[in-house]
């Protein structure tokens, strides 16, 4: 039979719960978080609608118009070049992730943004859905070299 007797001190306890607190402090700040999660809010993805779509942009605060300019169908690539790769992480900011859809055909619905001040420029926001879900998608301006970011701007 062993018989193993631990000897605490006040300060050692302290002490390791001091290092403990300033760890965890330490993480929440450093590790990043996104602005707001659309998976974690109360945005309703459900885009069944033109309405829908247009409620949808309008929780992130976009006004648009109220027809799309443009609807077309697209592939999800299946392999992602480093620029789509760049394109995803905007889509995690938000809440979202286009590598689940690898290879999907999906919609993407285009509006034109009324309410941008940033940018003297034509801003769109398009919106990526499958399956009635609104699975992705961007805000950006229509010149070339011009912004491009996820509906939660950086």
């Amino acid at each position: 039979m062993y018989i193993v007797s631990l000897r605490l001190d006040k300060k050692k306890v302290l002490g390791v719960a001091a290092a403990l607190c300033l760890l965890i402090a330490v993480v929440c700040v450093v590790v990043p978080r996104p602005a707001r999660d659309v998976l974690s809010s109360n945005i309703s993805t459900s885009a069944k609608s033109i309405e829908e779509h247009i409620a949808f942009l309008n929780a992130y605060g976009y006004n648009v118009s109220e027809k799309p300019v443009q609807i077309q169908e697209i592939v999800i690539p299946e392999e992602f070049s480093s620029e789509y790769e760049k394109y995803n992480e905007y889509q995690k900011l938000s809440g979202f992730d286009l590598s689940k859809f690898k290879s999907y055909r999906v919609k993407k619905y285009t509006y034109k943004v009324l309410n941008y001040e940033d940018s003297q420029d034509e801003v769109v926001a398009n919106v990526i859905v499958y399956n009635d879900k609104v699975i992705g998608g961007d805000i950006s301006s229509t010149t070339l070299g011009g912004f491009v970011h996820g509906f939660v701007k950086e």
